[in-house]
């Protein structure tokens, strides 16, 4: 008799994929050099991570987000923010993502998910976010 053998690849809806990078950013900063778009040497092993994690997703897009505090010209900041995310997509590229699965976007200081009054507060409001959408959406 003849067998047949099938190999069946499972990918992950995307809702477990944004999961996993909402973790990864919980517990994970990718830093940048004051008042530029420069990724600091220590984020290579994060964003080695993120890259991970986002092989595992394939059908998935992603919205890497900047966001700045609310120090200094707005109009910096939202050039910066956007610079950074640029940057971050950039590093994304060279660890294997495909460029046609990535959109830098850039908020600037306009939403906030803490207070600008405090130093914690503006360090938690500079960060890259990242949203995780379907390709056919």
């Amino acid at each position: 008799t003849k067998s047949w053998q099938t190999s069946v690849t499972v990918l992950p809806p995307v809702e477990i994929c944004q999961e996993k990078v909402t973790a990864f950013a919980a517990r994970n900063a990718i830093l940048f050099q004051s008042g530029s778009a420069n990724i600091t040497a220590e984020s290579g092993p994060a964003l080695d991570e993120l890259a991970g994690y986002l092989d595992a997703c394939p059908e998935a897009t992603v919205h890497v987000e900047g966001h700045t505090d609310s120090d200094g010209d707005e109009a910096l900041n939202l050039a910066l923010s956007v610079s950074r995310a640029e940057a971050v997509v950039d590093a994304l590229i060279i660890r294997g993502v495909g460029i046609e699965r990535l959109y830098a976007v850039g908020y600037g200081e306009s939403l906030p998910i803490d207070t600008n009054d405090t130093r914690a507060g503006k360090q938690a409001n500079r960060r890259i976010a990242f949203t995780i959408l379907d390709q056919h959406q």
